[in-house]
């Protein structure tokens, strides 16, 4: 009986990639396993029933037959983290491992993902790094790589889950910061005798935000009858003049522009430069002109009310808190997993 552990150093740094990538090797080996996400963090009503939306996901995505209500054994809820800080709870740990350990009656191998980082949950006695030591786990910690500063945060990570098999997997890896993890990064861990799992560079495609994911996060009001699915890559602002930004705008692939909505020539020209969608700050609304255009074109326009700098600084932490829900982004995560996860020294780490 094994249980494999997918947990991070901070929140959004690629758990559900890596679980997916670890549960399609599984398949294609004809490994028997099941999936669980124990601790459920985002609620959502299914049927009528409170199930965790990314277990969800990822369970579908991997084919598992289990009810979406016995993916977790706990959902925090607002009402649940209220009675916590309120010292209210009893027995949740108990309760999550009970679930976990009830796995073992039908299946050799549990492919478990914690929530938030390592140490979440720790208010509650619930935290990830409990879990994973009293499991026993082969522990998978996804990193995201931000600079050298993340080297210490694993170290501690590493250190508190002493006499456990862990393998590190490096997400999010910039062309620019390559060579430096090359050079020094790596060869650090692996002279600690740490096992490097998988080096995941950056890529544009899971980094990207669909329309609808933009117009929930920014509580835009969006205008045409348009597809959300498309996908926006890159953003600009159009703050120039236009045979500027026109430059920019040919340079640029599948970008998005962020502009007044009194700027009908920016969005003009973005429209027919190829723009995925328009975000109108200003509370704005386009002329005739720019709406026929883009109703033509398809391109999606979305209403905020905030000025063009406060919704850039919005917008320039959305990649990070993106989800793998989109079709293009599922197959791309599973492309990217094949291709970076070490095969050799995952099935070491099973073993």
């Amino acid at each position: 009986m094994k249980t494999i552990y997918v947990c991070s150093t901070m929140a959004f740094s690629g758990k559900t990639l890596i679980s997916l990538a670890i549960g399609t090797y599984l398949k294609e080996k004809g490994i028997s396993f099941t999936y669980r996400k124990p601790v459920g963090n985002r609620p959502t009503f299914l049927n009528g029933v409170i199930v965790d939306e990314d277990a969800l996901f990822v369970s579908q995505a991997l084919g598992i037959s289990v009810p979406p209500e016995e993916l977790s054994a706990l959902i925090l809820t607002q009402d649940l983290l209220v009675q916590g800080f309120k010292g209210k709870t009893k027995n949740l740990f108990e309760k999550v491992l009970k679930t976990c350990r009830e796995v073992f009656k039908t299946e050799e191998i549990l492919l478990s993902v914690g929530y938030g980082n390592l140490y979440s949950g720790t208010f509650l006695n619930i935290s990830g790094l409990s879990l994973a030591k009293a499991l026993k786990a082969r522990v998978i910690l996804v990193v995201r790589y931000e600079g050298e500063y993340i080297v210490d945060y694993v170290l501690k990570a590493i250190e508190d889950l002493e006499g456990l098999k862990v393998g590190l997997v490096f997400n999010d890896l910039s062309p620019e910061d390559f060579y430096n993890y090359k050079d020094l990064i790596r060869p650090f861990f692996e002279a600690q005798g740490i096992s490097i799992l998988g080096e995941i560079p950056h890529d544009d495609i899971l980094a990207s935000v669909s329309v609808k994911e933009l117009k929930e996060y920014l509580g835009a009001k969006l205008l045409g009858n348009v597809s959300e699915d498309r996908l926006v890559k890159h953003f600009l602002i159009g703050g120039m003049q236009v045979d500027k930004a026109i430059q920019y705008f040919r340079q640029t692939p599948d970008f998005g522009v962020i502009v007044g909505g009194d700027r009908s020539d920016i969005q003009l020209a973005a429209i027919e430069t190829g723009a995925v969608c328009l975000l109108l700050t200003g509370g704005l609304y386009p002329n005739e002109i720019i709406m026929a255009h883009a109703e033509e074109a398809g391109v999606p326009i979305l209403i905020l009310q905030e000025d063009t700098y406060s919704v850039a600084r919005k917008v320039e932490h959305l990649p990070m808190k993106t989800r793998i829900r989109h079709p293009q982004k599922l197959t791309r995560a599973l492309e990217l997993g094949r291709k970076y996860i070490d095969q050799e020294i995952l099935q070491r780490l099973l073993d």
